[in-house]
């Protein structure tokens, strides 16, 4: 009888809130969250940068990932969860948590879908989802792996491992059951808000009430295999959708149980600070762990504390956000110092956060999800307040670290995102300086692609003040306030590479609201116009301009924000970076290829002056049209290094001069393997 009230009492929720909101998150009626996020077809980018990124989305990206999704001989994605459903024989092929990867595709499709209308894409996703209901077990329960419980691990890689038997659900922890259902959850929320249909959504809730029950009042064996939390957005989303506070009150009890278990799981080679399991989160004073996990992590906990007002939680998420922001995260917002490493507890840990200060370049991990992860966090962040500083970093991954990890094609991609690649040292990572167009851990390729097929949801936000503009570009923008106003704004610019940003304003009638521009902590200068008038108030970088006025169909606003080469040093407590510079322009972190340099010059020996003059010049021509900085550094003299000595006596060296030229660190690698730094050693006068 309980578990009919509870879903009699589910389905009233759910049908009394048809009328919601359509955004990225759900979070119209959330109470410590100031800013609201605009539906899925209130903005969309008509030319430029992201307008060319989701362009080649909808027409490369998608296909190109849906072809590998497909292919059994390559992912077998679909086919595990046709297996599954008893719809083809075979058997399970992968990773654990290669469902949820999927998933990841499913909501890449929902977001272009959202923007272009291609029907095409809502027939797939039709398609798809009749074969995951078909999969899911009658109690709620889906993991392909466990379900058929046969096959291959690790499929293709050299160290898969066949299996004649697997285990039963909630046992251990490195299953990534919770990776997988957190992501279908996020995912079902999207594809329900987007097209109306309740096909996924009804399958995310079967899953959802199954670990309700499971789990609310979990044994310590089941405390123990929380792991890899993607589930903790994904609770609280569907709090948002359904209404049904029994999902947030699971994603509070999931909050309340860390630190609690000792159990460091199945994994002997992980310690408990892989996962975030050693420390209760209110007692947490820094990142630790793995990157990814992590990130995801501290993104729902920052939905949860949106939703109770619990300020413990909010302290935490600050002290970690200070820690990552300013002792952890690298210059281009990556995160991830090592493959391997320890905590200050001792424990192992891979893919993690290291100690303050510890940011290699060429081994420095950066997985591209952990990155994603950091902009995702970021981004909640700045919907609690609308704070600058956490729409500043959730960009600067955005243009670098996170979109580093796609090809120009969009058909290629990084796991990892060091600062340096040299051909021939041992110390490298995973991917050898080469994008690859599939590696059997394939969770990083979605990421990236659902993150570009929704980049328009982050442009703006609105607030009981007015129009928050978070990115800037070519797009349109229609929506309302929160009186009902419509308000319709057409921005032109063609940031990055230049910060002459227009902005028209359409109203129906006169309207007293603010224009919220956010002026990044980068610039020098910045200045505004409305109508052709300047506006005399300063511009402070680092903060959101409040721009209140009555404002009339007409009205143009022009900011400048001025962009200019800058050498960038880290702290010196970075021992790696000691005596570099780094170099910037706009958002963006540029970097050095060896293809540009004369073939008898070592990249290892470029010197930048500082005093350089860099100046920018766009290259329609090169890597889909960047904008170069070009200028004269120096070079030493070249060194005998053949007796492969580890020491030797300094002798003198000259240096001459060499003509340079950078190109964004995001577009490195899309000519052939070459080497690569985004720190260089600086030549002081």
């Amino acid at each position: 009888m309980k578990n009919i009230v509870i879903t009699v009492c589910s389905l009233f929720l759910f049908n009394s809130s048809f009328a919601q909101e359509k955004g990225l998150i759900n979070n119209e009626a959330t109470p410590n969250m100031k800013l609201k996020t605009i539906d899925f077809a209130d903005c969309q980018w008509t030319d430029g940068f992201w307008a060319e990124r989701q362009k080649l989305c909808h027409e490369n990206m998608l296909p190109n990932l849906g072809r590998l999704m497909d292919d059994p001989n390559t992912i077998h994605a679909f086919d595990n969860f046709k297996v599954a459903a008893g719809l083809v024989e075979g058997e399970f092929r992968g990773f654990s948590f290669l469902d949820g990867d999927f998933y990841k595709y499913v909501e890449a499709l929902a977001y272009t879908y959202g923007v272009t209308k291609d029907e095409s894409l809502n027939k797939r996703m039709d398609e798809i989802i009749a074969v995951v209901a078909k999969a899911q077990r009658e109690d709620g329960y889906l993991h392909t792996k466990i379900q058929i419980g046969h096959g291959i691990n690790k499929f293709p890689r050299k160290d898969q491992q066949t299996f004649e038997t697997f285990n039963k659900p909630f046992t251990i922890d490195f299953d990534h059951e919770f990776y997988n259902f957190g992501h279908l959850m996020t995912a079902a929320c999207v594809h329900y808000r987007i097209t109306g249909k309740r096909n996924f959504l009804d399958i995310a809730i079967k899953a959802s009430d199954l670990i309700y029950e499971k789990f609310i009042n979990p044994t310590p064996e089941l405390v123990a295999i929380d792991w890899n939390p993607p589930h903790y957005m994904g609770l609280v989303e569907m709090y948002r959708t359904t209404g049904d506070k029994k999902y947030l009150e699971l994603a509070q009890s999931f909050v309340d149980k860390l630190g609690t278990s000792k159990e460091s799981g199945a994994m002997e080679s992980r310690g408990l600070d892989h996962s975030q399991k050693r420390t209760p989160f209110r007692e947490e004073t820094e990142a630790v762990g793995h990157a990814g996990h992590g990130n995801y992590m501290y993104c729902g906990i920052t939905d949860l504390y949106a939703e109770t007002g619990e300020v413990a939680l909010l302290n935490s998420l600050e002290n970690v956000w200070s820690n990552i922001a300013n002792e952890k995260m690298f210059v281009t917002g990556a995160t991830g110092s090592y493959h391997h490493t320890v905590s200050r507890n001792n424990d192992k840990i891979s893919e993690g956060y290291a100690e303050s200060y510890d940011l290699p370049n060429t081994v420095s991990y950066n997985e591209t999800c952990a990155n994603i992860g950091n902009a995702m966090f970021n981004w909640r962040m700045f919907l609690l307040n609308g704070e600058s500083r956490f729409a500043d970093i959730m960009e600067l991954v955005f243009y670098n670290s996170a979109l580093s990890g796609i090809d120009l094609k969009g058909e290629n991609f990084f796991y990892t995102n060091p600062l340096r690649f040299v051909q021939g040292q041992s110390q490298i990572t995973r991917d050898s300086g080469e994008r690859r167009e599939f590696m059997p851990v394939f969770c990083c390729p979605p990421n990236i692609i659902r993150t570009i097929a929704k980049m328009h949801s982050y442009a703006y936000n609105t607030s009981d003040k007015g129009v928050w503009v978070n990115l800037y570009g070519s797009n349109t923008l229609d929506t309302d306030l929160e009186d009902g106003t419509n308000v319709k704004l057409s921005q032109k610019s063609n940031y990055p590479w230049d910060g002459a940003i227009e902005i028209n304003v359409d109203v129906k009638r006169k309207k007293e609201f603010s224009l919220m521009l956010r002026i990044p902590a980068w610039v020098d200068g910045a200045t505004l116009k409305v109508n052709g008038e300047n506006v005399s108030e300063t511009l402070k970088s680092g903060t959101y301009f409040d721009l209140k006025r009555q404002w009339k169909k007409g009205d143009k606003v022009e900011l400048n924000l001025p962009m200019k080469a800058q050498l960038v040093t880290a702290n010196p407590n970075v021992e790696q970076t000691r005596n570099q510079v780094a170099v910037k322009y706009g958002p963006l972190v540029y970097c050095l290829e060896s293809k540009d340099l004369p073939s008898d010059v070592s990249l290892l020996d470029v010197v930048i002056p500082q005093d350089i003059h860099l100046t920018p010049r766009f290259d329609a021509n090169l890597l889909s049209g960047v904008t170069v900085l070009e200028g004269e550094a120096g070079i030493l003299e070249k060194q005998d290094w053949t007796s492969n000595q580890l020491y030797k006596k300094l002798e003198p060296r000259q240096l001459n001069k060499v003509n340079v030229k950078l190109i964004p660190y995001y577009a490195w690698s899309n000519r052939g393997k070459t080497d690569m730094s985004v720190w260089l050693p600086a030549e002081w006068k």
